[in-house]
């Protein structure tokens, strides 16, 4: 047995190697051009209904402050507000470092208007300014992003939101 040491020795080292090129090769995501690994990104990550989805998210907020809920409401479409924009941050990173940066800043905001709303309930005035301002300043992201998809892929990306129970608004940028 003395001199075989070197066979499972051998055996480890050639899949530790085999692992590692799997890895690497595996972690350069889509080839192609910059506009064609960008698009299938955008549908593989679903991009426009994430968009779409909280910027409905944000309106049920508004809605629900205008019309003066209970904080049990309010909580429920903040803490709403903060699930979904976890949610869409999860499929980041995208392959253009611009995109990823902006939808970062994007969801981050979406996601300190969500909690802020959700800590402040239907009365405190200042965090509920807070939030507002966060998820207009999302939404200015958001826009941003579109027009950089659109500029790299050439083709507008939808954004469906629910605006009321059966109607829905599309926005192409």
């Amino acid at each position: 047995m003395k001199g075989k040491w070197w066979l499972p020795v051998g055996i480890v080292a050639l899949l530790a190697v085999a692992v590692v090129a799997f890895v690497v090769v595996g972690s350069r995501g889509p080839s192609g051009p910059p506009s064609q690994r960008l698009q299938s990104w955008v549908q593989a990550s679903d991009l426009g209904q994430a968009i779409g989805t909280l910027t409905g998210d944000n309106r049920s907020v508004d809605r629900a402050l205008a019309a003066h809920q209970d904080t049990t409401s309010i909580h429920t479409v903040c803490a709403v507000l903060a699930n979904e924009a976890q949610t869409a941050n999860q499929n980041l990173p995208s392959p253009d470092t611009t995109v990823t940066d902006t939808l970062a800043r994007a969801f981050a905001l979406e996601y300190d208007a969500g909690e802020a709303c959700y800590k402040a309930g239907a009365t405190g005035s200042k965090l509920l300014a807070e939030s507002h301002t966060d998820r207009m300043r999302a939404e200015q992201l958001f826009a941003q992003v579109l027009r950089r998809v659109r500029s790299i892929t050439g083709q507008p990306l939808p954004t469906t939101t629910t605006t009321s129970p059966g109607s829905t608004a599309t926005t192409f940028l």
